[in-house]
This record gives C-alpha cells, sequence and structure tokens, in this order.
C-alpha cells in the first residue's frame, strides 16, 4: 500500500512538469507594477505595509535579494509539484488526485499564474495546503504523521492570513467551523488555533520590527468606496450634504460617475483626481458612510458586487469587461526584472498555448474560474444534503468562505484572485468519486 501511494505521489509530482516548461520559456516569470514596486523596496532595503511585508521578505530571500527573480518562480513550481504529490498521498483515490494534478499543470491559466511574482501564488499554495490537512482532519484517513496534522494545519492557515489583505476574513471563518466541528478534541482545537496565531504574530512582531516596516496596511474603507460610487449612480437623492461633502474631499463628484465600472473598480480608486489620503487619516467617517449606503441602498451595493464577482460564477466574458491575467510583457522598469528565456524551444511552444487562450471565444475555458468553480459549488451543496457525505463539509468551508471573501471584496475581475479558489476546487472535484461510490454494506 505504501509503495503504490508513493508511486502515485510520483505521478502527481510529474504533473507540474508543464510548468517547468513554462518556467523555462518564460523566465524569471511574470510581473506587473505591484512585482516592480516591491522590489523596488528590496533595492532600497525599505519595506512598506502597502503590499504584505512578509510577501516582499520572501521576494528578498529567495531572489537572493533582488538579484535572480528566476529562483522565486522556480520555487512555486516546485512547491505546486510537492502539493500535487502531497495530496496522492494524503487524499482518498490517490489516482483521481494524480489527474487532478495533470489537469491544474497542463492548465494554461494555472502555470503560468503559477510563475507570477505576486502575492497571490504562495496564498494559493498555503490555501491548498490547509485545505489538504482539512480533509485529512475530517476523513481520518492519513493516519500515519496525524500527530502533526493539526500543526500542519495552523501553519498553512497561518500563510493564509499573512499573505492577502483579505486573508484574516478566511481563516476566521474556517476557525469557527474548526473549533464548533471539533468541540470536544481540545488538543486539536487547540493546537490548530495556537499554532496559526503564534506564527501570525510572530510574523507581524518580531519579524516586522526587524524588517523595519514602515506605514499601515490598507485601510478597509478603501476596499468598499466603488459601493459608494455605485449607490450615488443610482439613488443620488439619497445622498445628505455631508455625504457629498466626504466623497468630494477624495475627487469632484464627476470622477466618481464618470470613471465607474462595476466590473473594475481600478479606473475610479486609481484616478490622479481621486484622493485616498482623507481616508487613510479618517477612516470612521468613511466607514460610517458605506455602512449608511449599505442600509439605505442595499440593491444597490449588491448588484455592484454581483457584476464586480461575475468572473467567479459565470463562464461568459461579459461584454465592455476584461479578465485580468499575468501581463504578457514585463512593464518596463530599474529594478532589473527583464524577461531573459531559458530555452526559446519553450518559449515558442507556451507562446503558442497562450496565444491559442487568450483568444475571447475561448475565456469561458482557458481562463475563466467559472468552469471549474461552479461544479466545485454543486458537489459541496451536495455534501450538505447528503448526511452521510458531510464529513467533506470541513474542507468544503475552506473553499466556500473564501469563495464569498472574493465575492465581496475583489475590486476587479482578476484571475489571481480566484487562483486558489481554482486550484482547490479541482480537488474538491476528486471528491466526487468517494462521495458518489457506493456504501459497502
Amino acid at each position: 500500500m505504501i509503495k503504490r501511494r508513493s508511486f502515485y505521489a510520483i505521478l502527481a509530482a510529474a504533473g507540474a512538469l508543464p510548468v517547468f516548461v513554462w518556467w523555462l520559456g518564460w523566465y524569471p516569470g511574470f510581473a506587473s507594477s505591484d512585482t516592480i514596486d516591491q522590489f523596488g523596496q528590496i533595492k532600497t532595503g525599505v519595506y512598506y505595509n502597502f503590499h504584505p511585508p512578509v510577501h516582499t521578505f520572501y521576494l528578498d530571500l529567495l531572489s537572493q535579494g533582488g538579484l535572480r527573480p528566476g529562483l522565486v518562480t522556480l520555487f512555486q513550481a516546485v512547491v505546486l509539484g510537492v502539493l500535487f504529490a502531497y495530496a496522492a498521498r494524503r487524499l482518498i483515490d490517490a489516482g483521481v488526485t494524480v489527474a487532478a494534478a495533470w489537469g491544474l499543470g497542463l492548465s494554461p491559466a494555472v502555470a503560468p499564474t503559477t510563475l507570477a511574482l505576486w502575492k497571490d501564488i504562495p496564498f494559493g499554495l498555503f490555501f491548498l495546503w490547509a485545505w489538504i490537512e482539512l480533509v485529512g482532519l475530517a476523513t481520518r484517513t492519513d493516519l500515519e504523521g496525524s500527530r502533526w496534522r493539526p500543526v500542519r494545519l495552523g501553519i498553512a492557515l497561518a500563510g493564509v492570513w499573512l499573505f492577502r489583505g483579505n486573508g484574516p476574513i478566511t481563516v476566521i471563518l474556517v476557525a469557527v467551523v474548526v473549533v464548533w466541528v471539533y468541540r470536544r478534541e481540545l488538543a486539536t482545537v487547540a493546537t490548530v488555533i495556537g499554532t496559526t496565531g503564534a506564527v501570525v504574530l510572530a510574523v507581524v512582531g518580531p519579524l516586522y520590527g526587524y524588517l523595519e516596516v514602515r506605514g499601515s496596511g490598507i485601510e478597509p474603507a478603501e476596499v468598499f468606496l466603488p459601493d459608494v460610487a455605485a449607490s450615488y449612480i443610482s439613488e443620488p437623492e439619497t445622498f445628505t450634504a455631508t455625504d457629498v461633502e466626504l466623497m468630494e474631499k477624495l475627487a469632484p463628484l464627476e470622477v466618481w460617475t464618470s470613471r465607474y465600472n462595476c466590473y473594475d473598480s481600478t479606473p475610479l480608486v486609481f484616478d490622479p483626481a481621486f484622493d485616498q489620503g482623507p481616508v487613510r487619516s479618517n477612516p470612521d467617517d468613511y466607514r460610517r458612510l458605506e455602512l449608511k449606503v449599505l442600509r439605505r441602498d442595499f440593491g444597490s451595493v449588491l448588484a455592484h458586487r454581483l457584476c464586480a464577482a461575475n468572473f467567479v460564477y459565470s463562464p461568459f466574458q461579459p461584454e465592455g469587461a476584461y479578465l485580468h491575467r499575468p501581463p504578457y510583457d514585463i512593464p518596463e522598469n530599474d529594478v532589473g526584472l527583464a524577461r531573459a528565456p531559458l530555452s526559446w524551444k519553450a518559449f515558442t511552444l507556451t507562446d503558442r498555448l497562450w496565444r491559442w487562450a487568450e483568444v475571447e471565444d475561448r475565456l469561458w475555458l482557458t481562463w475563466r474560474p467559472a468552469i471549474v468553480l461552479l461544479p466545485a459549488l454543486a458537489l459541496v451543496v451536495f455534501f450538505l444534503l447528503y448526511r452521510r457525505r458531510r464529513v467533506y463539509l470541513v474542507p468544503s468551508t475552506l473553499f466556500v468562505a473564501h469563495l464569498v471573501n472574493v465575492a465581496a471584496t475583489s475590486p476587479a475581475q482578476e484571475f489571481r484572485y480566484a487562483y486558489p479558489l481554482y486550484l482547490v476546487a479541482v480537488y474538491t472535484l476528486t471528491l466526487a468519486w468517494p462521495a458518489l461510490r457506493p456504501e459497502k454494506s
């Protein structure tokens, strides 16, 4: 049995080989303006809290001070392969997980995203790790090493907490479920929660202190400013003079109305005339404004959020919307990031796949995450309705909690926000085989 599981693990790990082909062709990986900003921090040695400092430190450490950024993306590809192998060893029906690993590895969306120098990638890898541990915790299938499972789960959840600004929301929701389901197993609950808390505190305390991190993180009130714009455009008569005054401190009303787009909040909140300073200096006033808007015009807020989250539940690309993917070219910069393929054959092969996947009529298949998220969500509903399969609801809590989180907080249609959901959705579908298999009498 052990040899068989090891064989499956090797086959599953090989599912990451296509990602290595992409790495050879697109070395050092994919980058955006955020990446350049973080490598600028590495270059100066001054860390700011606008991006998760733990991720900037991660980039600094793995790239050897920014000199070898390709080592970061290589590491991410290796970790993905390790998680594929780990899933095959730990989960039910390893043969099915091998197919899932190869499906993900061959995906024209997963491979280039895994090679992006973004915080979303380590976040997604921690997310998949946490899901695997939750399956083991729920099914008790990996009894060897189970003593350390709560510790591993705690570390994985700490990674989810630290690597994205909305990560704590997902972790808290999952922690509530773990505490409730395993309330009679106090040692397990205490270990999971204690490990998560210890790792998070060690990072935001001693590590951030050592790095001398400057500034504060993104103010939550900034995230929901587009909700205010949606309501003002829909029902301006509900806004008081005080409400309008608060809005005009940020930007002229013409900017609020002309730059608003429910599919993408970037043109509004990053318009040169839009000043976020008053929100950061006096967040309470804007939080109160957003709560007032939510209470008196819930319909407009809901419509905005459904529109912004369209990419996670609809396979069809809306007219006038753009689904953001890793940029084809690395933006011009002065931090040394430049495309330098290690194999032109690998680049030619993957470039053809890239161009094939980019065709608008194929986005539903190649990039739109709904193609796997919807079937996975339907399977979770099955787990809920079929009492004897509710054991799978424990790991599914992570998937559902983050799906709701992404729908409620995403500012734009970007695949990277759905990357962790995409990984876990494919693996959730592998649970259909043991769930639907007739029970032994």
